[in-house]
């Protein structure tokens, strides 16, 4: 193979010697890496990101190489670098040792002594790293510091979140209003403007008119319960970067554990049991994670049909040259206990990625994998697909399958995949969101031929779903109830390079703007028809993490979504959605207490306690060193209000985890039959929800069938005399639902 591929290179790029010298390097380095454990791999390929100022989220490492190139520096270049340095220092949580860089750098300007040793840019950025950094400090003296994260976090910020040391507050209100005399349309400051008075319990009455966001635009459009965040008397306030989160039962007890990642590649992994008793315990070192480091984002599956969740993890997103790390798969061992077997199971590779899904899509009962990698221009980083060999390896049968999606011509910046049965053939389809104003792609799984190979074709164009934007997190859901599986995805692009706040303001003052929104795709018998504006979901949802469940058990399947982007100037509201009967996305952001304005990621809906509706679990934190933030875990408040039915599904021909398995409830509800939908799925690509079906089934008054379409085996059963407000276990092919409580 190394031959071919340099006689290959050779006859292509004979005058280009770096061509050769870099493909040559490519191989040896992939050479050293397979030589290596997964433990050994981990840590060189942390060692390796961390030894280069390139990579702008090192920031730890940029200090000190900016500190030493301005000690020397000729004259006139010094404070360019002593600049960059306060940028670092910010970034990096050292935020008191930025203000004093600045200060010093921002009297110099007062003083004229900066004048051809800075552009007129850089100037003007001193003082708005100036107020940022003011800001910063304020969330670390009253949130961070002192624990009261959701309170002073929370927008509209209430009483109890009221900054105590209000310095930072204060400084930077003085330098926003600075900013705001010389701009007035300076939309991002006027909205740090508006949070900063909020900190302080001055909001609305001391923002300036002519600058002031009325607090109307923060009213939400139903009165729902207000949900609380447990996860500080819970101890699962993980205070990390942005990361990946599963909520699940991994050891078979009936009890939801949670596992969240950090996605810096020496980030760790935080693995919590559920005890039962209203706690949970951390037991990261003794399931053997402690050496499992960073990721982005994680998926679960039983990939070997053992009877016990096994979990994926995702690496390299974003860092585009930097980001060729190697995902890990972690094989569950049934005692609490975790391996990295991704070398033995044929799954090692260095792309940069984020976003993956499990399905069985041969229907041979065995899930396999997709992964959506991030291409761009001089990166043609494939997207992979491995099929599952049931003995715990896989196949990489990406170009067979026709999914080979990226090339040089046409590179694909892949943020979100999801995975349904589009057109109710019985093969579970593919959808893959995208960066950058390209068409999002819709597969059709055609099926196995009589070779036994799998085949798909793209049919976006065909089925209504052509149209180019620039999205991120995506799921499958049947909003409607129905049964067809709708498609949602979130839009991802902003009007301005820097930041996402000024198309936020312009939305909330009612004017125009350039980003992109929301897009809510309903199927009509295997056609898609974009009804986001009918909806009332055309709107921003600039969102990274996003998951959907059901906030009031009431049937229909509602919207979390975790905003935001790195830019510190980025602290944004989480935005929620509540299904109102399939007929409208209702607001209630500022009532359920879910505006938090650090950064979101992953997003987990599932019954953490066992009373019959869904908590959520959101992690949060930026991505660089020093934008760390507490997770939250919302407490759901709807337990005694609507019914619902918790079904856990054991398959037998079906993949174990039952993953793509459809469940139809048919209920009588105020004296009329209606059916609920759920597909088994662990629900958004970026964060996993339980994959137990845990389903709010309204004001029904009993249960009259419920129905299930096993996938894979393609069986179906039907079972009578379910209770409401239960919990069951359900096995492929035995005739008895199993009783739980």
């Amino acid at each position: 193979m190394l031959q071919n591929i340099l006689k290959l290179t050779f006859r292509r790029s004979t005058s280009n010697k770096f061509t050769i010298i870099l493909i040559l390097g490519l191989l040896v380095s992939s050479c050293e890496k397979q030589d290596k454990t997964m433990s050994e791999i981990l840590q060189s390929t942390t060692e390796e990101l961390f030894d280069t100022p390139e990579n702008h989220y090192a920031s730890s490492l940029r200090i000190k190489y900016f500190d030493s190139l301005s000690r020397v520096a000729p004259e006139n270049q010094k404070d360019q670098f002593i600049l960059k340095k306060a940028h670092d220092l910010l970034y990096s949580g050292r935020t008191k040792e930025a203000i004093e860089v600045l200060k010093l750098l921002q009297q110099k300007s007062m003083d004229g002594l900066l004048r051809y040793k800075l552009s007129f840019k850089e100037e003007q950025q001193i003082e708005r790293l100036l107020a940022l950094a003011y800001m910063r400090l304020g969330e670390q003296q009253n949130c961070i510091h002192h624990n009261k994260a959701s309170a002073s976090c929370i927008i509209p910020i209430e009483p109890e979140g009221y900054h105590q040391v209000p310095e930072g507050s204060r400084a930077a209100i003085d330098l926003y209003k600075e900013f705001l005399e010389n701009d007035s349309h300076d939309y991002n400051s006027r909205w740090l403007l508006n949070v900063a008075y909020m900190t302080l319990g001055e909001y609305p009455d001391s923002v300036p008119e002519k600058w002031l966001i009325p607090e109307e635009v923060f009213e939400s459009e139903y009165p729902l319960k207000r949900f609380e965040d447990i996860a500080p008397q819970l101890g699962v306030n993980v205070n990390d970067l942005s990361g990946g989160g599963i909520v699940d039962d991994f050891n078979n007890d009936g009890l939801l554990d949670i596992l969240v990642s950090s996605w810096f590649p020496s980030g760790k992994l935080n693995y919590f049991i559920n005890d039962g008793k209203g706690n949970f315990k951390e037991k990261t070192l003794d399931a053997g994670l402690d050496l499992v480091k960073g990721g982005l984002n994680m998926i679960q599956a039983d990939y070997n049909n053992d009877g016990f969740l096994d979990v994926f993890i995702l690496r390299g997103a974003w860092m585009g040259e930097l980001g060729k790390h190697p995902n890990s798969l972690l094989r569950n061992n049934g005692d609490n206990t975790f391996t990295d077997v991704t070398m033995e199971a044929g799954l090692l590779s260095f792309y940069p990625t984020q976003t993956a899904v499990w399905a069985d899509f041969d229907n041979d009962g065995w899930v396999d994998l997709f992964i959506g990698n991030e291409a761009e221009k001089g990166l043609p980083n494939p997207s992979e697909f491995f099929r599952n060999n049931a003995d715990g390896t896989f196949s990489n049968q990406t170009e067979s399958a026709g999914l080979l999606i990226s090339s040089d011509e046409n590179p694909l910046y892949v943020k979100g995949v999801t995975t349904a049965d589009y057109n109710n053939d019985g093969w579970m389809d593919l959808y893959i969101s995208t960066l950058h104003n390209k068409k999002n792609l819709l597969f059709i799984n055609r099926g196995v031929d009589t070779n036994g190979n799998i085949s798909f074709e793209e049919s976006g164009e065909k089925n209504g779903l052509g149209e180019k934007l620039s999205s991120f997190p995506t799921w499958s859901f049947d909003y409607n109830n129905d049964g067809w599986m709708d498609l949602f995805v979130a839009g991802y692009k902003r009007s301005g390079f820097y930041t996402i706040v000024p198309d936020i303001v312009r939305e909330y003052l009612g004017e125009p703007h350039k980003a992109e929104t929301m897009r809510l795709y309903q199927n009509n018998n295997g056609v898609f028809t974009d009804v986001s504006a009918e909806v009332g979901l055309d709107r921003i949802g600039y969102a990274m993490g996003a998951n959907y469940g059901d906030l009031d058990n009431d049937g229909y399947l509602d919207i979390y979504l975790s905003t935001g982007e790195v830019s510190f100037e980025s602290i944004i509201p989480n935005k929620v959605f509540r299904n109102s009967e399939g007929r409208q996305f209702q607001d209630v952001t500022t009532a359920g207490g879910f505006g938090h304005i650090q950064k979101g990621h992953a997003v987990s809906f599932s019954d953490i306690d066992n009373d019959g509706d869904q908590d959520i679990h959101v992690v949060m934190g930026g991505a660089y060193e020093g934008d760390n933030f507490f997770n939250s875990l919302y407490k759901n408040p709807y337990q005694d209000t609507n019914n619902w039915i918790s079904l856990k599904l054991v398959g037998t021909e079906a993949n174990r985890a039952a993953i793509g398995s459809r469940i139809e409830v048919e209920v009588m509800e105020n004296g009329k039959p209606k059916s609920i939908y759920h597909t088994i799925s662990s629900g958004g690509s970026f964060g996993c929800s339980t994959l137990r079906a845990e389903i709010g089934l309204g004001q029904a008054s009993e249960i009259l069938k419920l129905k299930i379409k096993w996938a894979g085996s393609g069986n179906y059963q039907e079972f009578e005399g379910i209770q409401l407000n239960s919990f069951y276990r359900i096995t492929e092919t035995n005739p008895e639902a199993e009783f739980i409580q």
